[in-house]
C-alpha cells in the first residue's frame, strides 16, 4: 500500500490499482472504490492538513496530477456538462499482435464478438482510467475504444476562494508541510501549472484578490447550491476553457480565458461557520462543547468588554453585538424564518465613528467578515445581487452562509438612488427581512435562500429593516481596554463558532411559563390601560431568549436566561 505521501504526490497511480483491482463492465463505474479509499485515508483534520492547499500563491508551485485541497465557495453551477474518456485502451505488447490474432482466428466460429473483443483487451490492451484526470496524454488513445461504455459524463463548479474569509483563517490553513515541499520538489520543476485566471464579475467583491478554479465532477450532486461552502479534494488538472450554457461540450484548446481545474474525488460541504478546528463536516465535536459549556460564563464577560472597547465603552451595545455574532438561520417552518437576528447600532451623534473599530474586533473574531461603506456611489453602481444570462456574474450579497456583513450608512450622502441603486437596497432589505436573495436572469428571478449576519452602522434609524435596533450611549471616559493575547482570540473565536451551532431545545416547562407570564402582562396591561405586549414582541423574546442561553452555555433555556432576555429588551425600548 503507498505511502500518505505517495498517494498525495501521485493519486492518479492509486486511482489505476484500484481501476484495476474493482472495475468490471459490468460494475456500477460510478464508484470503483475511490470515493470509500480516499474518505478512509483523510478522515480527521490532521490528515487532511497534509494535503497542500489550492490557493492563488500555491497553485505555479504545485505539480499537475498531484492531491490538493481546496476551501471555496460554489459561485455557479450552470457550466455546461463535458463528454470526456472514462477510460481507453493502450496495448501493452506490441509485439504479441500475431500470436493473439491467431487466436482469435481460431476461435472466431465458436466465440462470440464480445467475448473476442474481451479476450483482445485481456492480452493485448491495458485500459487505463481516466476519470480524475485531463485524459489520456497519447492522442492515438482517443480513438482506441470509442464505445459508449467508456465515455463519462462530466459536470463543472465555477468555485471562488471563500469570500471575506478572514486573515486568522487563512494563516491557520497556510501552515506549511516541509515533507511535501520537499517531495514535490523534483514534480515541479517539470510539471507545473502555467496559467491561473480569475473573472473578476464571477466574485462579489470588487477588485478584491481572489482565487478560482474549475471543479470537475463524474456525477451531479444536488445538494451542492450556488454560495455552498465546500471542502474539495482532487486531482489538480491543466487550466481550462471555462465553458457555459445547456448543451454537452467536448474539452476544447481554443483561446479564450484559462482557470486551473481540479478532478474532485471528495467534495464535502462544510457547516456554514467554517471554523478550521471544527470537526472535518465543519460541526463542533463532543468535546468542545462540553468545555465551553463549562467556560461560557467567564469568557461572555471578557468578550463583551473586548467588543465594548469598540463601541466606546456601551457594554449593552456590545452585548446585542455578541448575541448577533451567535444568531444563525435554524429552521424556516411554513415560510417562517427562525434564528436570524439582523443589527442595526444607531450612533446619538456624529463625532463618535464606531465603524472601523468594530469592523477590526469583528475580523479579529469572525471567519468570514466583510466591511463596506454604504455610499450612494456604491449602491448605484455596483452590483448587490447576482444575474446571468450566459454565465452567472455575482454580486456583493452572493456570499457563503455564515457570512458576516458590516454595513457603514454613516457614509451615504445626499443625492439620488437610480434603479439599479434601489434594486441594490430592496435585495439588501430582503435578505433582512427573509434571508432571500434574488438572482436575476433575462426571462425570470429565482429566489435564494441565505444566512447572511447583517450588521449596520447608521446615524439614526437605517434605510433597512432591521430585527433589532439599539441607539448607542458610549462613555465619557471609556477608559483603555487591554487588548486580549492571542491566547484570549482563539478562545473567543471557538465560544462564537461553536456555541453558534450548538443544538438548543425549547422545553415544554419553559413554554408553559413563558406562556402563563404573557397573559399575566397582558391582563395587568388592560387593567392600567397601559400598551398591551404583542405576539411580535413576545416572539422577539423568545428569540432573545435563545441566544442569551446561548451565549451562556446552555443548551436548554432556563428561567435566568428568560428574565435576563426580557430585562435586555426592556433597556433596548428605553434608550429609544
Amino acid at each position: 500500500m503507498p505511502s500518505a505521501m505517495n498517494i498525495i504526490t501521485h493519486p492518479l497511480l492509486k486511482v489505476q490499482e484500484l481501476f484495476e483491482r474493482n472495475w468490471t463492465e459490468t460494475n456500477d463505474r460510478d464508484d470503483f472504490g475511490v470515493t470509500e479509499y480516499f474518505q478512509n485515508q483523510f478522515d480527521t483534520k490532521e490528515k487532511l492538513s497534509k494535503i497542500p492547499l489550492l490557493d492563488s500563491k500555491s497553485v505555479d508551485r504545485l505539480p499537475l496530477h498531484s492531491l490538493v485541497r481546496f476551501r471555496c465557495m460554489v459561485q455557479d453551477t450552470e457550466l455546461s456538462q463535458e463528454v470526456a474518456l472514462f477510460a481507453s485502451a493502450s496495448s501493452t505488447n506490441p509485439d504479441e499482435n500475431n500470436v493473439i490474432t491467431s487466436v482469435v482466428y481460431d476461435y472466431l466460429t465458436n466465440v462470440s464478438i464480445t467475448s473476442i473483443l474481451n479476450l483482445i483487451r485481456f492480452y493485448y490492451f491495458k485500459l487505463v482510467c481516466h476519470r480524475y484526470s485531463d485524459g489520456p496524454r497519447d492522442e492515438a488513445a482517443l480513438g482506441s475504444d470509442p464505445s459508449q461504455d467508456l465515455m463519462d459524463l462530466r459536470n463543472s463548479y465555477y468555485c471562488v476562494s471563500i469570500p471575506g474569509e478572514s486573515e486568522w483563517i487563512r494563516k491557520y490553513e497556510q501552515k506549511p508541510n516541509v515533507g511535501l515541499e520537499t517531495a514535490v520538489q523534483d514534480l515541479r520543476l517539470e510539471n507545473s501549472q502555467k496559467s491561473s485566471k480569475v473573472l473578476q464579475e464571477r466574485f462579489p467583491f470588487a477588485g478584491q484578490d481572489h482565487f478560482a478554479a474549475v471543479v470537475k465532477t463524474h456525477s451531479s450532486d444536488v445538494s451542492i447550491g450556488v454560495t455552498d461552502m465546500v471542502e474539495v479534494i482532487g486531482v489538480l488538472g491543466a487550466s481550462d476553457k471555462v465553458m457555459t450554457g445547456d448543451g454537452f461540450e467536448i474539452h476544447d484548446e481554443s483561446d479564450g480565458p484559462r482557470i486551473p481545474t481540479v478532478h474532485a474525488i471528495l467534495m464535502r460541504k462544510v457547516e456554514d461557520h467554517g471554523h478550521p478546528e471544527l470537526n472535518v463536516d465543519g460541526l463542533p465535536s463532543k468535546d468542545d462543547v462540553e468545555h465551553l459549556t463549562k467556560e461560557a460564563l467567564a469568557i461572555r464577560k471578557e468578550l463583551i468588554d473586548y467588543i465594548a472597547s469598540a463601541l466606546k465603552g456601551d457594554t449593552l451595545a456590545a452585548e446585542f453585538v455578541l448575541l448577533h455574532y451567535l444568531a444563525r438561520v435554524h429552521s424556516r417552518p411554513s415560510g417562517t424564518v427562525l434564528g436570524k437576528f439582523s443589527l442595526n447600532l444607531k450612533e446619538s451623534r456624529s463625532g463618535t465613528p464606531v465603524f472601523e473599530d468594530l469592523a477590526r474586533i469583528t475580523k479579529n473574531l469572525l471567519p468570514k467578515v466583510h466591511a463596506l461603506p454604504l455610499t450612494l456611489k456604491n449602491l448605484n453602481d455596483e452590483f448587490y445581487f447576482p444575474r446571468g444570462d450566459e454565465q452567472l456574474s455575482s454580486g456583493v450579497l452572493q456570499v457563503t452562509r455564515g457570512t458576516a456583513l458590516l454595513m457603514d450608512e454613516t457614509a451615504l450622502e445626499e443625492g439620488t438612488l437610480v434603479e439599479k441603486g434601489l434594486k441594490n437596497l430592496k435585495a439588501i432589505s430582503n435578505v433582512s427581512l427573509s434571508q432571500t436573495l434574488s438572482y436575476v436572469f433575462p426571462f425570470n428571478n429565482i429566489d435564494f435562500q441565505t444566512d447572511i449576519s447583517l450588521l449596520i452602522v447608521s446615524l439614526g434609524n437605517s434605510l433597512v429593516p432591521v430585527d433589532c435596533a439599539i441607539t448607542l450611549k458610549p462613555k465619557e471616559s471609556p477608559g483603555t481596554v487591554t487588548p486580549p493575547t492571542e491566547e484570549q482570540l482563539r478562545s473567543f473565536r471557538k465560544y462564537i463558532s461553536v456555541l453558534r451551532l450548538m443544538e438548543y431545545k425549547f422545553s415544554e416547562e419553559m413554554a408553559k411559563e413563558i406562556e402563563s407570564e404573557f397573559m399575566e402582562q397582558r391582563k395587568a396591561a388592560t387593567a392600567a390601560g397601559t400598551t398591551l405586549m404583542t405576539p411580535n414582541e413576545l416572539a422577539f423574546d423568545i428569540s432573545l431568549a435563545r441566544l442569551v442561553a446561548l451565549s451562556r452555555g446552555e443548551q436548554c433555556l432556563t428561567k435566568t436566561s428568560w428574565d435576563q432576555a426580557v430585562a435586555l429588551s426592556k433597556q433596548v425600548k428605553a434608550r429609544g
